[in-house]
């Protein structure tokens, strides 16, 4: 999902590069498998981070966060093309956010593995004497364990 956020970034920045209908067609193609493999992954990942029972708000959350960039590009862009006399700013200004969203998202992974490390370092010697019962792959990151076996 980072690669293809990222990529979609790239993507959109290449559109003013191009200078004829060849370019354009290979550069949406990009962009629409960009497009569908972030939202293909979008519902599985809301699902492993929220759990079964809030995955249907999360998505509706991210779906309600993405309408304000969709609903007020277009109006900025108008405003580049006025400024600048052509579009290349606006798909310029268009790739940044994804490819900045995508490094971010790449070092959360990190970040979390940090937290994890530290948590076992923290607990020590209780971790030890009192073995787990969940096996990896049994309950989800952030769902409760009363929610697991639903």
């Amino acid at each position: 999902q980072v690669a293809s956020f990222m990529l979609f970034g790239i993507m959109c920045m290449m559109v003013p590069q191009c200078r004829g209908f060849e370019g354009v067609i290979v550069i949406c193609l990009f962009l629409g498998l960009c497009d569908g493999f972030f939202t293909t992954i979008m519902a599985p990942i809301a699902f492993e981070l929220v759990g079964p029972m809030q995955a249907s708000q999360a998505i509706g959350y991210l779906m309600g966060l993405m309408a304000v960039p969709m609903t007020a590009g277009t109006p900025i862009a108008g405003y580049f093309n006025d400024y600048f006399g052509n579009y290349h700013a606006a798909f310029y200004f268009a790739g940044v956010p994804p490819i900045v969203g995508g490094l971010v998202l790449s070092v959360v992974p990190l970040v979390h593995q940090r937290m994890l490390q530290k948590q076992r370092l923290d607990s020590g010697k209780d971790k030890m004497l009192a073995p787990e019962a969940v096996v990896n792959g049994e309950l989800l990151p952030g769902c409760p364990a009363s929610e697991a076996h639903i």
